[in-house]
């Protein structure tokens, strides 16, 4: 469970999130969209102890762990996604299922790029290596920045699929987006920022 009271967030004298409560139960998946500088990447920084907030509280249930991916590619350029995955891991003090990720290469229909750099990728392959990393890290909540941005229309369906896949797993998803009719048909709950706010729409 994560519970979100009060959440204040200040740049400067310009808030962006105002007394923002939220909360979410595990195996769920959430939409936040607004207009750009609205708070929406401000918010999974927030949640994620990135940055920190001016007053409020974000509480999880005990012994969570979750990821952060921001609308950055994350990721060293000169790496194949073996490699880049593989630091983040360390990182993380987890270890790589060699099977998992060669599956998550076929789900991902990136195969054919396993030894390439990723600084070769266009921006399409590039989301999709950014979720390749959260289908073999272990969480329980997954803050993804704009998961659908630079997707054709096949990739975003892969996307929904395997979110979907995650959350019968019992994973928990927030992601940003601007493609809210995309997002609608895979979402328990959809929230949108406006005038530092939140306005609550389960679907």
């Amino acid at each position: 469970m994560l519970t979100v009271k009060n959440l204040r967030k200040s740049f400067s004298s310009t808030c962006v999130l105002n007394d923002v409560c939220f909360s979410m139960d595990v195996g769920k998946i959430c939409a936040i969209s607004g207009s750009n500088g609205c708070g929406k990447t401000t918010f999974l920084k927030c949640i994620s102890g990135l940055v920190s907030y001016d007053s409020g509280s974000v509480e999880f249930k005990s012994n969570t762990n979750f990821l952060f991916l921001s609308d950055k590619a994350n990721i060293f350029g000169d790496l194949t996604m073996e490699e880049n995955l593989i630091v983040l891991a360390r990182y993380h003090n987890q270890n790589i299922n060699m099977n998992q990720f060669y599956d998550s290469l076929d789900k991902l229909n990136i195969k054919e790029l396993k030894n390439l750099p990723l600084k070769f990728f266009s921006q399409g392959n590039l989301q999709r290596n950014k979720l390749l990393v959260a289908m073999n890290l272990n969480w329980d909540y997954l803050f993804i920045d704009e998961p659908f941005s630079n997707l054709d229309r096949y990739g975003i369906k892969i996307f929904k699929e395997i979110f979907t896949s995650l959350k019968s797993n019992g994973k928990s998803i927030i992601f940003s987006t601007h493609h809210i009719d995309e997002s609608k048909s895979i979402c328990d709950s959809m929230i949108s920022i406006k005038n530092a706010t939140f306005k609550s729409n389960v679907v």
